[in-house]
């Protein structure tokens, strides 16, 4: 009896806390009707986007992209602007020179622009900051080479004959006059081909600036293509000149003759004899750099060659008047 009796009055016990925390619940809820049904004031931070500038000008900076909103609305909508950030359109056609490229627009002649773009029953008080700056320039257009960044690693025996095509060798980019004025040059990604022993078509992306730089590009990606060829290796023996040998001077070398080794395509490699190649000493570079031996240098070689070596690579020599 007493253990019936005492479970009893657990139940009890637990049925009224529980009626006690739906009454503070109940009472809870109807508290926050009660505050958040009455109008406040508040700051919140609201997104802005820019649009209508003035023809053939473009922004050279990313403007403000918030400002602060001081405003008085009924509470339930302001939990709204703290919790999710609203966007307004600021018109531009309006703005104020202050000199060459800054222009200007007091932040008071925005507050019937972004009264509209609000929900209803809300009243704008104020914005910071007070005055928004745009720096504002002549929208140019430019065309800049493109530079492949390809890396070709190459079965044994073959090579690329010739240059690398890229198509189209130049695009044309336009944006905020400023910012191409330091644009020379555009690069593609970054590709490597291996094993590489046929001719080769890819397209490659180019490396483009953000697209909050205001800078746009004709194309986005370029053909980039090579012709393979087999190569093999061929030598020859050649004699080189000494130059900047200093008047009535005779210089004697060893060797007098030097050997050239060189990778050439096989469909070439009937066009080449050694009258092509140009083999030269600088004797005042080797005075200068204290060098008791000259350095043998192509100085003329055929476009359609790679990987000239020359043997030996120091010339040993007698100079005297």
């Amino acid at each position: 009896m007493k253990k019936a009796n005492k479970t009893n009055g657990n139940i009890k016990n637990v049925k009224k806390s529980k009626m006690i925390l739906l009454f503070l619940l109940v009472s809870f809820l109807f508290w926050m009707l009660i505050k958040f049904s009455k109008e406040y004031t508040d700051t919140v931070v609201i997104n802005v986007a820019y649009f209508n500038l003035p023809q053939g000008k473009v922004l050279q900076t990313e403007p403000k992209k918030t400002i602060e909103v001081t405003l008085k609305t009924f509470g339930f909508d302001l939990i709204k602007y703290h919790l999710f950030k609203r966007e307004i359109n600021v018109d531009l056609q309006e703005i104020k020179r202050k000199n060459e490229h800054v222009y200007y627009q007091l932040s008071d002649n925005l507050l019937s622009q972004i009264s509209t773009q609000l929900i209803s029953d809300v009243e704008v008080y104020s914005v910071k900051p007070d005055t928004l700056f745009y720096n504002i320039g002549l929208s140019s257009t430019k065309n800049v080479k493109v530079i492949p960044q390809i890396e070709i690693q190459y079965e044994s025996g073959y090579n690329l004959f010739g240059d690398l095509e890229v198509n189209p060798k130049e695009v044309s980019i336009s944006g905020p006059e400023k910012l191409l004025d330091s644009i020379v040059q555009i690069e593609t990604k970054k590709m490597t081909l291996e094993n590489v022993k046929s001719s080769f078509e890819i397209k490659i992306p180019l490396v483009t600036l953000l697209k909050s730089s205001k800078v746009e590009y004709s194309v986005k990606e370029v053909t980039v293509s090579g012709t393979i060829e087999k190569f093999t290796e061929a030598r020859f023996t050649v004699p080189f000149k000494v130059e900047n040998l200093p008047k009535n001077y005779v210089i004697n070398t060893f060797p007098d003759q030097v050997e050239i080794i060189f990778q050439i395509g096989i469909s070439d490699y009937n066009k080449i004899n050694k009258n092509d190649f140009i083999i030269s000493c600088d004797y005042e570079r080797s005075k200068k750099d204290e060098l008791n031996y000259l350095i043998p240098v192509v100085e003329l070689k055929p476009s359609f060659v790679s990987d000239v070596k020359i043997k030996p690579s120091q010339i040993e020599y007698l100079i005297k008047e």
